[in-house]
């Protein structure tokens, strides 16, 4: 009875534990906490029960845990350098080395009897399954483009459906990224108030919660199509509300031109900062800052292209996040070319190097590629 009691004290001591640890993750979603690498037995895991791969983001972790509880299953986490897999395997961070030793080093060949690996499908850009299976002899499928439909994937015989393989952006995700961006930008009314400038403070803080927030939980209303843009109308919104403040004040001295002039620019300032890190927080849309900055386009620079020496394997349709690709018999065609989010995975798995940039650019701060794959063109820079 006491070593039970003790046990469920321990228990509830390390979950309160991993529940600080993911608080603090998502409060400082830019300083993030690696979870231990290793085999996690979910469940009552046997010879044959799937195993399932994740990079070491502590609180992508928690979540895949959460997930899966009620699956007889293995989860296998390689060291993403504790940040999360889509970024990792774009800068190398994460790929088939780091799993291959992952398996390695847990002896995973001899608790199971099969040689599968379901891989998160948004690792594509980083992992080569071909120099996976001849480093630990394991086979790597992809699963889903988001956790949540790891259980229907799973059920369903491990055949993906369109709607698993495109990446969305349900409010949980919108609510995280808010809260993490959110924090970072407490910065600036934090030294306006250290500074004496107590009024400015108090709008930047309420202006940047609301931009920041406004343009998260209300992705999908806003008026423009891209996230920058929105943070830009909203930002000029609360410099006009700025500018009426002083005007009505004015007559009570509180506030002069110089101040004005200053409070002004610090709002425009933070607006713009705000602006700029919308440009790749979000997972449809990335682009250069110059672009964004000449142009008020958030869209892509690449933008895929199938040449004829496609030979209809269909890896591109697999592994892209934005289901641009359709698969008909032996023939790939790019559907929504223009919808691009650049992450080059469809260029990374193509074994025949058939996709190219019918774009105008490349951002280039994808480094598991190689560069000179995506910046070849078409011959007429469209499909």
């Amino acid at each position: 009875m006491w070593r039970k009691s003790q046990r469920s004290r321990t228990m509830n001591l390390t979950e309160l534990k991993n529940s600080l640890i993911s608080f603090r993750c998502l409060m400082l979603r830019y300083n993030p906490i690696r979870y231990p690498v290793g085999l996690v037995s979910l469940g009552d895991p046997g010879p044959e029960s799937p195993v399932l791969v994740s990079g070491n983001y502590f609180h992508t972790v928690r979540r895949l845990m959460k997930t899966l509880a009620d699956t007889d299953c293995y989860l296998l986490v390689a060291d993403s350098a504790g940040i999360n897999v889509w970024c990792a395997a774009g800068v190398c961070d994460f790929n088939e080395h780091k799993i291959a030793d992952a398996v390695n080093s847990c002896g995973l060949s001899e608790l199971v009897s099969h040689r599968r690996l379901i891989l998160p499908q948004l690792a594509a850009v980083g992992v080569d399954l071909a120099a996976l299976r001849r480093e630990c002899g394991f086979n790597g499928i992809w699963g889903p483009a988001s956790l949540k439909d790891i259980p229907e994937f799973l059920d369903g015989g491990r055949d993906i459906a369109v709607k698993m393989r495109k990446i969305g952006f349900p409010l949980e995700d919108r609510i995280y990224n808010a809260i993490g961006m959110f924090n970072v930008f407490l910065i600036i009314p934090l030294l306006l108030a250290l500074a004496g400038r107590r009024r400015e403070a108090h709008f930047a803080l309420f202006a940047n919660f609301v931009n920041i927030f406004a343009n998260f939980l209300l992705y999908f209303r806003l008026p423009f199509k891209y996230p920058s843009n929105n943070s830009l109308l909203v930002g000029g919104i609360f410099s006009c509300a700025y500018l009426f403040h002083w005007l009505i004040d004015r007559k009570n001295h509180i506030l002069k031109l110089p101040g004005l002039i200053q409070g002004l620019a610090i709002l425009i300032f933070s607006n713009i900062l705000v602006s700029i890190d919308m440009l790749g927080s979000t997972p449809f849309y990335k682009t250069t800052i110059h672009h964004w900055l000449v142009s008020g386009d958030n869209s892509s620079l690449f933008q895929p292209s199938v040449t004829e020496s496609c030979i209809g394997c269909g890896r591109c349709r697999d592994v892209c996040p934005g289901a641009l690709f359709e698969k008909s018999g032996k023939v790939v065609k790019v559907v929504e070319q223009s919808e691009c989010c650049e992450c080059l995975a469809c260029v990374k798995q193509c074994p025949v190097g058939a996709i190219v940039n019918g774009g105008t650019g490349f951002k280039d701060d994808i480094k598991s590629i190689d560069i000179s794959l995506a910046n070849r063109r078409s011959p007429e820079g469209r499909l």
